[in-house]
């Protein structure tokens, strides 16, 4: 494909765990917002059941998606489908400028969409901070079970001596376009 780069899929992994974690809490900060303005018993009411609901979602969508994503929504299982890269056309990697495209793109469009999530969530249901607990919980949950795969993911290239990579324009889809490059074990270095 032409204009195809190569993007650190480490790297790439844990942008997306590090996003997911950032903007739960954003999107939290925007979920207690909506408890402002109402009559001050309501408001502490609310601010107390959002945290109460954030705090107990962490803990059981942590293990709920971890156990649900482990059949191959993690990093680390699409690692069996990536193909050696091939000799030529040898592709250049992601520039600096194209990681910080990526990931401000990224935490928008996320970010956008979870509040438009909560916002639903919210209106359907109503205010009162359970809805802004759990989005804001599974969020950071989600980005606490990818991090944690990250690191497996970070100890499977090491023992390998691969390095893994989505070779595409964006990095969308990347568990489909993986490939690999063999690494020299003392040649490694950090994402």
């Amino acid at each position: 494909m032409k204009d195809e780069k190569l993007w650190r899929y480490a790297r790439l992994s844990r942008i997306w765990a590090r996003t997911l974690v950032v903007v739960g809490v954003m999107v939290f900060a925007v979920g207690l917002s909506l408890q402002v303005g109402r009559s001050a018993s309501s408001t502490w009411s609310g601010v107390a059941t959002a945290f109460a609901s954030l705090i107990v979602s962490i803990p059981i969508f942590f293990f709920l998606l971890r156990g649900w994503m482990g059949n191959g929504g993690l990093p680390s299982s699409r690692l069996g489908d990536a193909s050696a890269e091939p000799a030529s056309p040898r592709r250049l990697e992601a520039s600096t400028r194209n990681w910080r495209t990526w990931t401000l793109g990224l935490g928008a469009a996320l970010f956008i969409s979870s509040v438009l999530i909560l916002g639903f969530l919210v209106g359907t249901l109503g205010g009162g901070g359970i809805a802004e607990g759990v989005v804001a919980g599974v969020l950071v949950a989600w980005g606490l079970v990818t991090a944690n795969d990250v690191r497996r993911l970070e100890r499977i290239e090491i023992e390998q001596s691969r390095t893994y990579f989505a070779a595409c324009r964006r990095p969308v889809s990347v568990g489909s376009v993986l490939i690999y490059r063999t690494t020299r074990p003392d040649s490694r270095t950090g994402a």
